[in-house]
């Protein structure tokens, strides 16, 4: 009999070890949200700003760590000939004394022809006058044409001045920060490296890898937790999965686009995270 008791023991333990293997078996899902995995958060987007010309910057509007919005001007290069050029388009395009005076000579040649030919029908002039008159009222209505012409060159001279004009001005492609100033005025642009760094803070992105038998078991729009590692927690949102593993580690990567518009959660920190079954 004590004998026995030993092999039921045995047998008892064996028994709840197996059950409990099942248990946990039929728990994936469970199992999977409370796995937490490292992540890393970046910014959505970081430009190297520069200009599309080369040229002596003149003036820098931002600092470092202001908020910018997209088509602000950041900064100019000097632009004494494109303003200069400008003025001169518009003063151009703002004048119409060509064309009001060749509308003039217009009205009073074709007059001057009407009434030669009244003449001419009285036998009063020489046809021949007549023929001058008609002559020179075409020709008028072709400097009248010439004239609006040359107007409507004026304004494609000016866009052509404002264009050029704005090519010396640097704006921001996105709403953003500025992480870093690396010219100062009077300093020579020359292509060869940036103005300023501008980062997209809003949403931010969470970057992470995760096993391959994990796979299965996430989505695009899941959403995450993720703790922060200046402290925190917040919520975000499975944007991309990548298609094809990493051999070397066997691990797939993801990133989740995380709302950050008030810009209190810093880029660059690492954070756990841990996925919400779908």
């Amino acid at each position: 009999m004590k004998q026995c008791v030993p092999i039921l023991s045995l047998f008892l333990s064996l028994w709840l070890a197996f059950a409990l293997s099942l248990a946990i078996a039929a728990l994936p899902d469970r199992t999977i949200a409370q796995t937490i995995t490292e992540c890393l958060i970046q910014a959505k987007e970081v430009a190297r700003i520069g200009a599309a010309d080369r040229g002596v910057l003149a003036r820098v509007h931002v600092e470092r760590a202001d908020k910018v919005g997209r088509d602000q001007i950041l900064a100019e290069l000097e632009a004494t000939e494109e303003d200069a050029q400008v003025a001169l388009a518009r003063l151009r395009v703002g004048s119409d004394i060509a064309v009001r005076l060749a509308r003039a000579k217009v009205a009073a040649a074709e007059l001057n022809a009407e009434r030669l030919t009244t003449l001419v029908e009285r036998n009063l002039v020489p046809k021949s006058d007549q023929e001058a008159a008609i002559l020179a009222a075409q020709s008028a209505r072709l400097e009248e044409e010439e004239a609006i012409y040359q107007l409507e060159v004026a304004k494609l001279q000016l866009a052509a001045a404002l264009s050029a004009r704005e090519r010396k001005r640097i704006r921001a492609p996105f709403d953003g920060v500025v992480t870093d100033t690396l010219l100062s005025a009077g300093e020579l642009y020359n292509e060869q490296g940036p103005i300023m760094v501008l980062a997209r803070i809003d949403p931010l992105n969470v970057e992470a890898y995760l096993p391959a038998a994990r796979r299965r078991d996430v989505a695009v729009g899941q959403i995450a937790e993720v703790t922060l590692e200046t402290g925190g927690v917040a919520s975000a949102t499975l944007e991309v999965i990548d298609p094809v593993l990493d051999a070397a580690t066997g691990t797939f990567g993801v990133r989740l686009a995380l709302p950050n518009p008030e810009g209190r959660i810093l880029a660059g920190q690492s954070c756990g995270l841990r996925l919400t079954p779908g």
